[in-house]
């Protein structure tokens, strides 16, 4: 188990992409800041001037007053492009240590990503564009040394799809980009993200529908599976989300994923909640169940994330996450219960400070121990 828990958290380590904790500053939609109506990848100029001039502090700001700091925060600072031409550029790094202070302590860093990425605005109304991304991705530590090393690809795109607003409330998407499912958190390497086939790498071909009213949401996301891998290995199906306002700064949603391919089946079903608690601060809770069957088998199990943030100054925040998942449902089969504590932290627009301490603690059953690990995770953010 400590040997699964370094190599999981290593090779897939936390990939921060949208934040739905943001909901505490009373932001329900992820289409009010995001291209992509789901969360993810690049930030219009909307929430460009957010991030400066609400959310991220004020390191270095001096005495610019909040509207100063959201009209210099476009990728030239003041400097105005066309309209039509949106660049960005992302870049990532994390430090991990597992078991700080132990005699079996290891620690390693990595470049997790450095990419460009380009939405281009097709007309003034912002009805039709086109929103891609591209960059460095480094090979995973398991396959570093192995003779099939030099056929991983390391510049890949992780989105690339044409977004069209059909109807005032209707949104369609063509092309390659996440599943619509659960809570998009920060952190890909979360059972609700990684067991449910939502991890850093997982995105597909498809086509998505996003119908977005007053207090109410509803996707569906039909695909083909990522057509840069081998036919066998895609996951055709769909999923399906619906969020709804049940009082102000707090949604309920119901997620279901349906996919296949040659070797297995899956089946995901979830309820979950989003929730503001003041000013910047807020409670996700995510439950479902997963299942899984292949030719010989078939699993029924289940998983759980909670998480509540607490602002305490402008740009920065304390989490505590609590999470558990079981591939089972029997009682032959482990518990894994993972439990959090960090830093979130925006010091000043474009730049993140991640730091976390974790505990992911395996219990067989009554009458042994359980086995226990540790890890230390720090990440910084550059986003331009």
């Amino acid at each position: 188990m400590r040997l699964f828990c370094f190599l999981f958290l290593i090779l897939s380590g936390p990939l921060s992409q949208a934040y739905p904790e943001f909901i505490g500053y009373k932001y329900t939609s992820c289409l009010t800041c995001h291209y992509n109506s789901q969360g993810n990848g690049a930030i219009n100029d909307y929430g460009r001037a957010l991030w400066a001039a609400e959310i991220g502090g004020r390191l270095w700001a001096g005495d610019k007053s909040s509207e100063e700091l959201g009209e210099s925060s476009g990728f030239l600072g003041k400097t105005e492009l066309p309209y039509w031409l949106k660049p960005g550029l992302k870049a990532r790094y994390l430090w991990f240590q597992s078991n700080p202070g132990s005699s079996s302590e290891t620690s390693d860093d990595v470049l997790m990503q450095a990419e460009a990425n380009l939405a281009l605005i097709f007309d003034q109304s912002y009805e039709f564009m086109f929103v891609g991304s591209f960059g460095y991705a480094p090979t995973p530590r398991r396959f570093q040394g192995q003779p099939t090393a030099d056929d991983i690809e390391n510049w890949i795109s992780r989105s690339h799809y044409f977004r069209w607003q059909a109807m005032e409330k209707l949104f369609l998407f063509v092309g390659m980009m996440d599943k619509a499912y659960g809570i998009r958190i920060v952190d890909h390497t979360a059972f609700s993200r990684a067991m449910t086939g939502n991890g850093q790498n997982d995105q597909t071909h498809g086509v998505m529908a996003h119908w977005v009213d007053e207090g109410f949401e509803f996707t569906l996301h039909t695909y083909l599976g990522n057509m840069f891998q081998e036919a066998e290995l895609r996951h055709q199906g769909f999923s399906t989300l619906m969020e709804f306002d049940v009082a102000e700064a707090w949604r309920v949603g119901f997620s279901s994923l349906v996919s296949s391919n040659e070797f297995v089946d899956w089946k995901r079903l979830a309820i979950h909640s989003r929730n503001g608690l003041g000013h910047g601060s807020s409670i996700l809770f995510e439950v479902g169940l997963i299942e899984d069957t292949t030719p010989i088998s078939e699993q029924l199990g289940y998983y759980l994330f909670s998480e509540v943030m607490q602002k305490f100054a402008r740009g920065y925040h304390l989490f505590f996450t609590g999470e558990a998942f079981k591939s089972e449902l029997s009682s032959q089969q482990p518990d894994t219960i993972r439990t959090g504590i960090g830093l979130l932290a925006f010091p000043r627009s474009r730049y993140e400070f991640r730091v976390e301490a974790q505990n992911t603690r395996q219990i067989l059953s009554s009458s042994q121990s359980p086995n226990d690990f540790w890890a230390l995770l720090m990440q910084v953010h550059l986003s331009l």
